[in-house]
């Protein structure tokens, strides 16, 4: 049965493409070999192995001791990057890595760096060729690290490590430089230079995230003196774009909602601060009324002299004081009090870290329709903004004027939105129109293909046939002598020419029949492309 139905199909098939002309019988061949070519290259591009990254960065001879040891095991490989990537397909890749680091093989290339460098260190070498090592071995693990993040291609870090020395006042802190190389010509985006800084600065002691610059190949350099990806002079405008584009419109939307959308207009421009800036503060708190002193002293002090004592004479030549001259009496009393007290009192200090890029002033200019302002006045309005808008005073300024505003471009701008509307309103309905006058003549070629695919039969009552008896005697029968043929040859009636013309249109409109009956979608796209090269 399934042999039969696939001998009618192929049937079919063949009397369609014989009732080709020669033109279509051309299309139908090449398109057929097109589609067979296809098939070909797509089976061999699905069939074809994921490769993936075995090493990356090679050296020319590691290159070679791979792909040669790749060779030996029949593992199947590609060279990218000039020879310096390696690539195998992924199914084999775990085990292509096993072997490879079995033999041994990769010796000068960056992936054979790092730690790897500690285990190769002779016991007789010097404490300087010990700590190079070392330094070489911390860059090669921070190159190796970098390197797997998004689109780096290649890194390369170089340190510059502080010596301690007690017999230096001031020790020599850490530097660090990072160049990498990316893909396609891609950059590192602020988050991602932020993290290398950060990586480098935690990985190495005393290195500060400040002291770590990063460069790509091409020269760009990614951070400033603060260390950070936010001091280029890209990151800083962006962020001052962002803030002002922010203050605009928060400001904007509120005044559209008090004197109606295109009545009013704003511009904000913010100055930032990008300085590390630590501020520290120490307050004192005083005690309230009536509390107990920490610490009183009361002390007083009293002498009193003898009475009649003399207490001065006259000196003679000699500097003696010549007895007998009372010169009279002398009481010499003497007092003093000593008092202290120290009140209790709390003090209060506060440090601050300043971020970078916080806001410094905001310059705020807002101009406001005079004839649509209403009542208010430019003082309210502009306690209002600073309300809304979160103004401090005085650091930042505002100002705010009403003004005649020139509507001549507002209007001509809402005339030709008015206008673009409408031309689009009216395009639509055409293509509706288009859209249904093709669905329309479909319908109308589906119909037709469908009443010409009607075979008519008629019924005819033949009655009882005669037997083979009566077939012999109806064959002895005579006929008449008006149907009798004369054995005279029948004259030659010479045929109607036939006008090329209208064959040719015969045969189109059968072949339009049989195109709407075999297949009407692609009549359906004919008619729409008709359609559109007419409109």
């Amino acid at each position: 049965m399934r042999n039969v139905k696939i001998q009618a199909v192929l049937g079919r098939a063949r009397g369609a493409f014989t009732g080709f002309t020669a033109g279509q019988r051309a299309v139908t061949i090449i398109a057929v070999v097109v589609a067979v070519v296809g098939l070909v290259v797509f089976a061999q591009w699905a069939g074809r192995p994921t490769m993936t990254p075995l090493y990356t960065n090679l050296s020319a001879s590691d290159a070679a001791a791979v792909t040669s040891k790749l060779s030996e095991r029949g593992v199947a490989y590609e060279l990218q990057d000039g020879s310096k990537t390696v690539l195998v397909p992924a199914d084999k890749l775990d085990q292509a890595r096993l072997d490879i680091a079995a033999a041994n093989v990769v010796q000068n290339s960056p992936e054979a760096g790092g730690y790897a460098l500690l285990d190769k260190s002779s016991l007789t070498s010097s404490d300087y060729q010990q700590k190079l090592t070392a330094k070489r071995a911390f860059e090669g693990e921070l190159a190796k690290t970098i390197r797997k993040i998004d689109r780096v291609r290649d890194a390369n870090v170089i340190l510059a490590l502080g010596e301690d020395s007690p017999y230096l006042d001031e020790q020599t802190k850490p530097t660090a430089s990072v160049q990498v190389s990316m893909q396609d010509g891609a950059k590192l985006a602020s988050g991602q230079v932020d993290a290398i800084t950060h990586l480098v600065a935690s990985a190495i002691p005393k290195l500060d995230a400040s002291a770590v610059t990063v460069t790509d190949a091409k020269g760009v350099r990614y951070t400033d003196e603060g260390g950070g990806s936010g001091g280029t002079a890209d990151a800083k405008a962006e962020q001052i774009r962002a803030i002002s584009a922010q203050k605009t419109t928060q400001i904007q939307r509120f005044l559209d909602t008090i004197v109606g959308p295109g009545n009013s207009t704003v511009a904000v421009q913010a100055d930032l601060d990008f300085d590390n800036t630590k501020v520290v503060r120490q307050e004192y708190i005083p005690v309230p009324a009536g509390a107990i002193p920490l610490v009183e002293q009361h002390s007083t002090e009293k002498m009193t002299g003898a009475t009649g004592q003399v207490v001065g004479g006259v000196l003679g030549p000699d500097n003696i004081t010549v007895p007998g001259l009372d010169q009279g009496t002398s009481k010499n009393d003497y007092s003093k009090d000593d008092f202290t007290k120290q009140n209790p009192y709390g003090t209060q200090t506060t440090s601050k870290d300043l971020s970078k890029g916080a806001v410094k002033k905001l310059s705020v200019a807002v101009a406001v329709d005079a004839t649509k302002a209403g009542t208010y006045s430019t003082a309210e309005l502009q306690k209002l903004i600073a309300v809304a808008a979160g103004i401090e005073t005085p650091r930042d300024q505002i100002q705010v004027s009403k003004l005649a505003f020139d509507t001549k471009a507002a209007e001509a701008a809402k005339a030709k939105s008015d206008a673009d509307a409408a031309a689009a309103r009216q395009a639509e309905l055409i293509d509706l129109g288009k859209n249904a006058g093709l669905v329309i003549l479909l319908l109308l070629a589906l119909v037709i293909g469908f009443r010409r695919s009607r075979k008519q039969t008629e019924v005819v009552d033949l009655g009882e046939l005669p037997s083979a008896e009566q077939m012999g005697e109806l064959t002895a029968i005579e006929p008449p002598l008006e149907y009798q043929l004369d054995n005279e040859p029948l004259p030659v009636i010479e045929a109607t020419p036939v006008d090329p013309q209208s064959q040719a249109r015969v045969l189109a409109r059968e072949e339009i029949g049989s195109l709407v009956e075999e297949d009407p979608d692609e009549v359906a796209r004919l008619l729409r492309g008709w359609i559109s090269e007419r409109s």
